[in-house]
C-alpha cells in the first residue's frame, strides 16, 4: 500500500532512494507507460503500442517489456540491459502532487515520495537532501524528470484523441513461437495503422505535424522493428 507524503529536508534528511533496478524493486512489469514526448528516444529499444486501461478504458501508449505479466526482459542480474529507460521507470517512488493551502486558492505543485515504495531506504542509496538542507544533485535530477513526465501526461490524450479521430489506432495481435516451440499471443494491443497513415490526405498530415503528433506517431511505427530483439531476449531466458 502506497504512502505518499509531501518531501521535504526535516522529516526526510535521511531518507534515501535506491537508484537500481530489479525484480525486488518493483520493476519487473511488462510495459511502461511511454510519453510522446520521450518517443523518439525509446523506440531505439522498445516495441511501442497502445493499451487500454481497465479503469478508465482509455487508450494509452506504452513501451513493451516482456510477453507476460511480471516479466521484464530488460532485466537481468546486473540492472536495466538497455541505453534508454522509460521516464515512468525512472520515476521511481516520486511522484508530482497538488497541495490546495485554502479554499479557492490555486493549489501549488510539490514533491511527494511514496515511504512504502522498495526503493526507499535510510540505510543505503542516493541522499535526497544535502547536510544544511539544500537539494542533492539527485534530487535535482529527479525533480526535472517529473516536469518531464508532467509534460508527457498533458500531451497523452490529445495525443491518442488526435488519432482516434483520424480513425489511425487499429488492434494489433501478436502470435510467436519461441525456439523452444512455446507459443505466445498477445491480445488486448493496440498500433498505428501504417497503411492509413501513409494515405493520409496533405490537409489531415499538415495538421498532425502542427499539432505535434506526427513525428511520436512515426516513432511508434518504427519502434515495431524492435519486437525481433525482444523475441530474442525471451529466447535467451527459455534455453
Amino acid at each position: 500500500m502506497s504512502n505518499f507524503q509531501k518531501l521535504n529536508n526535516i522529516d526526510h534528511a535521511a531518507t534515501k532512494v535506491i537508484a537500481r533496478y530489479s525484480d525486488t524493486l518493483g520493476d519487473n512489469t511488462m510495459f511502461s507507460l511511454a510519453f510522446p514526448n520521450e518517443m523518439r528516444a525509446l523506440q531505439s529499444c522498445y516495441p511501442l503500442l497502445f493499451f487500454r486501461d481497465k479503469q478508465t478504458e482509455r487508450l494509452l501508449p506504452i513501451a513493451l517489456q516482456g510477453f507476460e505479466e511480471g516479466e521484464n526482459l530488460f532485466l537481468d542480474d546486473s540492472g536495466w540491459q538497455a541505453p534508454v529507460i522509460p521516464m515512468m521507470v525512472q520515476r521511481g517512488p516520486f511522484m508530482l502532487s497538488i497541495e490546495h493551502s485554502g479554499a479557492g486558492q490555486a493549489g501549488q505543485t510539490v514533491v511527494a515520495i511514496d515511504l512504502e515504495h522498495p526503493k526507499v531506504s535510510e540505510a543505503e542509496g542516493e541522499a535526497l537532501f544535502l547536510e544544511h538542507g539544500g537539494h542533492s544533485d539527485y534530487l535535482d535530477r529527479v525533480v526535472g524528470l517529473l516536469e518531464a513526465i508532467k509534460t508527457g501526461n498533458d500531451q497523452i490524450e490529445s495525443f491518442v484523441d488526435t488519432l482516434t479521430s483520424l480513425d489511425l489506432i487499429t488492434p494489433i495481435e501478436l502470435k510467436i513461437t519461441l525456439d523452444d516451440g512455446v507459443p505466445h499471443q498477445l491480445v488486448g494491443f493496440y498500433s498505428i495503422d501504417d497503411e492509413k497513415l501513409q494515405t493520409l490526405p496533405p490537409d489531415q498530415l499538415t495538421e498532425l505535424q502542427r499539432s505535434g503528433c506526427l513525428l511520436p506517431a512515426y516513432m511508434m511505427l518504427a519502434s515495431l522493428s524492435q519486437l525481433k530483439g525482444l523475441i530474442a531476449r525471451k529466447n535467451a531466458r527459455v534455453r
